[in-house]
């Protein structure tokens, strides 16, 4: 198969384990984990130093988790985590030969310059009635529309001044997401938001875990409107099954 090429490494100055970004790791890794069973094999793609591998870890589940930062892989693999083996590779390219009941893709769409094929990648690790679960930067995230209306942005899948600093390309929609994963051969079986996120991630790194909790919740209310969209897909021969 034909893969795109791998995202960018930053593990030279940015740690996932302090950034603001965790508050989204761990609610995201929540969500996932509600769908994992025991005796399921999973397969992370961009583990980075295994943040929310550790939230799916234990209770029997087999993990193997991929990552092409060096740094990152021992950081990862210094956590000690059980039935888990953290790959050092490419997520595109160096994945296992083998098939699972979930496949994790969270945050790297927007950072391949061929994200169909990448889902394409992905399905092809699933086995019968496996997920795929994908995340997404979202366009429409509520701290975007108040930046719309502010006059501080003018496209909301434009990539912000943080992103521009890495090769990140105009973020999808979840709608677009769904074409692409459709031409791949996935059919989205759920589809919610990940923390609605009002304020900018500088104004976020300063509230309380109970206040950002209590933002996650409210995407019950603004599913449209979190900062990731969480989408869940399985292949279309197991949709008509």
């Amino acid at each position: 198969m034909t893969t795109s090429s791998p995202p960018a490494d930053y593990s030279a100055h940015y740690d996932p384990d302090t950034d603001v970004d965790r508050h989204y790791t761990r609610a995201t890794g929540r969500r996932i984990r509600r769908w994992v069973r025991p005796g399921d094999a999973v397969l992370e793609l961009g583990c980075a130093t295994g943040a929310m591998t550790a939230l799916l870890a234990g209770r029997g589940v087999r993990i193997d988790a991929v990552e092409r930062s060096g740094r990152y892989v021992a950081a990862a693999r210094a956590r000690a985590l059980p039935d888990t083996t953290i790959h050092h590779g490419d997520v595109v390219a160096a994945t296992p030969a083998l098939r699972y009941d979930h496949v994790v893709a969270t945050n790297l769409l927007n950072e391949l310059p061929d994200p169909g094929a990448f889902l394409a990648h992905c399905a092809a690790h699933l086995n019968e009635a496996g997920l795929l679960h994908v995340t997404a930067n979202n366009p429409h995230s509520l701290h975007r529309l108040v930046a719309r209306e502010m006059g501080l942005l003018e496209d909301l899948h434009a990539v912000s001044e943080r992103g521009a600093r890495y090769p990140s390309a105009p973020l999808l929609d979840a709608e677009t997401i769904e074409a692409l994963a459709r031409a791949a051969g996935l059919v989205c079986v759920h589809r919610s938001g990940i923390v609605v996120k009002p304020l900018t991630n500088a104004q976020l790194a300063g509230l309380p875990d109970a206040v950002v909790d209590g933002l996650d919740a409210l995407t019950n209310t603004l599913p449209g409107h979190g900062a990731l969209n969480y989408l869940i897909f399985v292949t279309a021969e197991e949709a008509v099954a």
